[in-house]
């Protein structure tokens, strides 16, 4: 899977046994009305494999996908308002939570991820200071 960073969305990409890449899909990170600026930053998967998120800066969002479990394909689940200008998140290692840095809001928004549907509960917002720009969540046991 592949941010698009100035396309606003996230492409799938098929490897070949010699290793080249193909692409498979592309497929919208905004929704089809929403006709502001807006760039793509980070993607990341959960530990599982049932669910890509990829950040929207502009639409100040999180979408969401499903993937195919035979093919990989991607299907859109939505968006999720997050912090302005939603630049890294990172899941946790147990897939359970999702934490967005908001670059110009100087917070971190903590959510819970819905097993079965992906979705974004909000629970926290935590301050940073200025600008943060990345996130790593690790398992501190």
């Amino acid at each position: 899977y592949c941010s698009n960073e100035q396309g606003c969305s996230v492409t799938v990409l098929e490897m070949s046994r010699s290793g080249t890449l193909a692409t498979a899909q592309t497929v919208s990170t905004i929704p089809p009305e929403y006709d502001e600026p807006n760039s793509c930053a980070d993607i990341e998967v959960t530990p599982d494999g049932k669910f890509v998120y990829v950040s929207n800066r502009g639409h100040d969002s999180i979408a969401r996908f499903s993937v195919s479990e035979g093919s990989g394909l991607l299907h859109p689940r939505g968006q999720t308002r997050t912090e302005k200008t939603p630049r890294s998140f990172n899941i946790s290692p147990s897939g359970r939570f999702l934490y967005v840095a908001g670059q110009a809001s100087g917070k971190l928004a903590a959510y819970k991820i819905d097993p079965k549907t992906g979705a974004l509960d909000h629970f926290a917002a935590y301050p940073t200071g200025r600008r943060p720009w990345w996130v790593l969540v690790v398992d501190g046991r």
